[in-house]
């Protein structure tokens, strides 16, 4: 199923590797009520995957020039801080993929709309920040999710063409970027099902990690078997 070689594999963070997003989700509804603002959950939604400057265009353009934005984010970063503290969980079936691609000397990177300082809080309290050679955040590119910058720079921190890269994410938004840079694409969807659209830009969509997981099983099984059966 894979038109060219695995030579490294790209994750997203929020909503992929980590069950984060529905706590984002409730953080900015709270923070919403906190300053009097009714966010709703289909707003949320819409800014899933993208990073903090889209979201605050977003609000501005939903809730106009008066919005306490400045407020709203400070009580949506406190509601996080306060519940990611302690770490937050994996998404089922993660530790077992990231695990599986470092033992087969696969070279991993994060692509993620958040902070450095957020993502590698995260990813280091999971236990997964040792097994990524490169971390690309919203602080080391110009233009986020849905433009490819992110996953052109985490493709050449890792060394490989961008069509050879596999990308896993879990929206349509990340969706877009990996595929705008030429990624060979697996999506996991979380919060957001995708359209029949986006579900013909990705190579697979999967019910979770573990069937991305089987998949590339099944990719290496069958690439041997293709080795083993050629003329000497």
């Amino acid at each position: 199923m894979f038109p060219h070689p695995v030579e490294a594999v790209v994750f997203d963070m929020d909503g992929t590797l980590l069950d984060t997003e529905r706590l984002y989700v409730d953080a900015w509804i709270d923070a919403g009520r906190a300053v009097g603002v009714d966010i709703g959950r289909e707003f949320c939604l819409a800014m899933i995957g993208r990073p903090m400057q889209d979201c605050e265009a977003l609000m501005l353009e939903r809730f106009g020039p008066d919005v306490p934005l400045d407020a709203l984010v400070d009580a949506c970063g406190a509601f996080v801080g306060g519940a990611s503290r302690a770490g937050v969980p994996l998404k089922p079936g993660a530790r077992e993929l990231v695990e599986y691609l470092t033992a087969m000397n696969i070279p991993l990177a994060v692509a993620t709309s958040s902070r450095r300082p957020t993502a590698e809080h995260h990813l280091g309290r999971s236990g997964l920040l040792a097994h990524f050679s490169a971390l690309v955040t919203r602080d080391d590119v110009a233009r986020g999710k849905p433009h490819p910058e992110s996953y052109l720079l985490a493709a050449r921190a890792l060394g490989a063409p961008p069509q050879r890269c596999l990308a896993i994410e879990d929206s349509p938004t990340g969706l877009r970027s990996a595929v705008a840079a030429g990624a060979m694409t697996i999506l996991a969807p979380d919060l957001i099902a995708p359209s029949p659209e986006e579900r013909g830009l990705c190579l697979a969509v999967v019910d979770g990690l573990g069937e991305a997981l089987a998949l590339l099983r099944a990719h290496e099984r069958g690439r041997r078997l293709a080795v083993a059966a050629a003329p000497g």
